[in-house]
């Protein structure tokens, strides 16, 4: 299985940084993970719809047709732990390449909430997009092993 994250990020570092790479090397076990970064634009430059767009554009110059897209978004589905992992299952049975996408600190523009196959929420709060992004694979990971029948999720 082949999974990407594009995230409108800037590097992590310190603890945030060792976190990423550790949920990273795990995913690793079970499937092709990259995570792509997209340099933000600065906030002072544009009013917030204008930057929305001018993200979303980089993010849509990344994806590919073949992959199945999820966007994280605030007002998408949520999923406990199990619902997610089976979602995720169907994919991997089907051969699907699967895209997480996040967006800048304005969110995502309409755009790429369009061309999403799904929209996920992990919850109603914003976080920091650093730990969001631990976040994430962390869940992906808990997601491999749930499939797996491993003891890491109870």
């Amino acid at each position: 299985m082949q999974v990407r994250i594009i995230a409108i990020a800037k590097k992590s570092k310190g603890w945030v940084g060792a976190a990423e790479y550790n949920f990273f090397e795990r995913i690793q076990n079970f499937a092709k993970i990259e995570i792509e970064l997209v340099s933000p634009l600065d906030e002072n430059s544009f009013e917030i719809q204008k930057t929305k767009k001018l993200e979303g554009e980089k993010i849509l110059s990344k994806l590919h047709g073949d992959e199945f897209v999820i966007a994280c978004e605030r007002a998408g589905e949520s999923l406990d732990s199990e619902s997610f992992a089976r979602k995720l299952e169907k994919l991997r049975d089907n051969s699907r390449k699967i895209v997480f996408v996040i967006g800048g600190s304005n969110g995502l523009d309409s755009m790429i909430l369009k061309k999403a196959d799904l929209q996920i929420s992990f919850s109603q709060l914003t976080f920091p997009h650093d730990l969001f992004r631990v976040m994430l694979l962390e869940q992906i990971y808990r997601a491999f092993t749930i499939l797996a029948g491993k003891k890491y999720h109870k």
